[in-house]
């Protein structure tokens, strides 16, 4: 099944068959619209600096991509991709919509957009199948990071 997502301009992408239309944490996700995803612009675009940084991008990624410089540039490198609703787990009872996308700085890894209660961009990065950094590492001082830089200074927090 498609939906249309405002978050990316009402591009269609594909619904897990596990989730219902009527599901009150997608309902709440697709209330995010294009505003939201300029101001979530940072932390994908901390993502792409991140692996730039990592690889030598000058060398090979500019000429590929171009210089990104902006951080709302940043979106046209990115193919959104199929939707689903995944829980938390241990103690963590909140419900989060998880968007698997295609980026053009990482193609073996992609990208992972996952929104705490389709409200919140918690988490940035490349797919790894962990709902939060917090998750991912076993590490509850993590659970503010929207995106773990292998370099520090391209770290992201949550603004709340």
């Amino acid at each position: 099944m498609k939906i249309k997502v405002p978050y990316f301009d009402d591009v269609e992408v594909d619904l897990s068959d596990e989730v219902s239309r009527s599901d009150p944490t997608l309902i709440e996700f697709l209330s995010r619209n294009s505003n939201d995803r300029l101001k979530d612009s940072r932390h994908v675009f901390n993502y792409y600096r991140d692996f730039h940084h990592a690889v030598g991008g000058e060398d090979w990624l500019d000429q590929e991509m171009g210089i990104v410089s902006d951080p709302k540039q940043i979106w046209m490198h990115v193919t959104p991709g199929p939707v689903f609703i995944e829980g938390g787990s241990g103690p963590d009872t909140c419900r989060y919509v998880v968007m698997e996308a295609e980026c053009a700085w990482e193609v073996e890894h992609g990208l992972m957009m996952v929104w705490k209660d389709g409200k919140v961009l918690c988490k940035v990065g490349g797919y790894d199948g962990h709902v939060t950094n917090a998750d991912a590492y076993a590490d509850d001082t993590l659970k503010n990071i929207v995106y773990s830089a292998g370099n520090q200074k391209f770290t992201t927090l949550n603004d709340g």
